[in-house]
């Protein structure tokens, strides 16, 4: 938490921002009276700390998964995207609610063996999603707008949300685990996306992997479907990973109470620098093994 600090010499008080996290410690002076613009002050200050904190650790990670990858045949690289895909379905359907197990998973997008006694829907969603990620990672050069997110939500959705797949809301949604959030009014949501992939054209001053850190928090903050919209927030999250060539990023469904603490925590404070938090210390987590090799 940053908070201000006031200190005297003689007759005279300072004012400044101060920061600190474990051992580290930041303060930045602000001047002899606290400026009205205060609560801008101490955010981009809180930010600037931690950008100080992930950077290096973030170009580390993208440094050696690029050396590793160099030497990587072309079909075993498909045969990791075929696993992570896998995984990436089964966690991201699971977080969501999906009743197919891991096991139910990978016999189904593998073999070609649809569970029984589960729904129906959750292994057309399954199959249909995993399709779509492969067909993804096969073609990073097309820009994400909102015509291609439309097709991908109708792609996954089509034959189990029947008038909903593709289509933006008509009606107002919250969140069950709490009655203070709710999202974009059905109104506001054409100008909402349009800000919010008018803003994934800009050159980028963070890193790729804030980007996409932002990326998904903007999308699911807009909450423009009915259903599916964390699916395919997390699905531009892993498309502008690779995109730009760095290690995509599994969150786990025995992770969803932080990675949902941290989104409800930001969408409350209309601030996201607590899903940031939460983001990057988890990617950076996820990649111990991309890290001082």
């Amino acid at each position: 938490m940053v908070n201000v600090v006031k200190e005297t010499k003689g007759n005279a008080h300072f004012y400044y921002l101060r920061h600190h996290s474990g051992a580290i410690q930041k303060k930045r002076y602000l001047g002899k009276k606290i400026p009205k613009n205060i609560e801008r002050l101490k955010s981009d200050f809180m930010l600037e700390f931690y950008h100080d904190e992930w950077n290096p650790k973030i170009q580390e990670i993208y440094k050696n998964y690029q050396k590793k990858s160099k030497g990587i045949p072309e079909s075993i690289k498909i045969k990791n995207f075929e696993s992570f895909g896998i995984a990436f379905t089964y966690n991201t359907q699971k977080i969501e609610g999906s009743t197919l197990t891991r096991s139910d998973t990978r016999d189904l997008l593998v073999f070609g063996i649809t569970p029984a006694k589960k729904q129906q829907s959750d292994s057309i969603e399954t199959k249909k999603h995993y399709d779509l990620f492969m067909q993804l990672v096969s073609s990073k050069k097309i820009p994400i707008t909102q015509e291609i997110v439309l097709l991908w939500h109708k792609e996954i959705f089509g034959q189990t949300k029947i008038g909903e797949a593709g289509s933006i809301r008509q009606h107002r949604v919250g969140v069950i685990t709490s009655d203070k959030i709710s999202f974009t009014n059905v109104p506001e949501i054409p100008k909402r996306l349009k800000g919010f992939f008018d803003w994934l054209k800009h050159d980028r001053k963070e890193s790729p992997v804030e980007f996409a850190c932002l990326a998904h928090y903007k999308f699911v903050s807009i909450h423009p479907f009915a259903d599916g919209n964390g699916r395919i927030s997390r699905l531009i999250m892993n498309y502008i990973l690779y995109k730009y060539d760095y290690p995509l990023l599994l969150i786990k469904n025995t992770d969803k109470k932080a990675y949902f603490r941290a989104l409800e925590k930001s969408q409350l404070e209309d601030n996201d620098i607590h899903f940031k938090k939460w983001f990057m210390k988890y990617y950076i987590k996820a990649n111990p093994n991309k890290m001082n090799k």
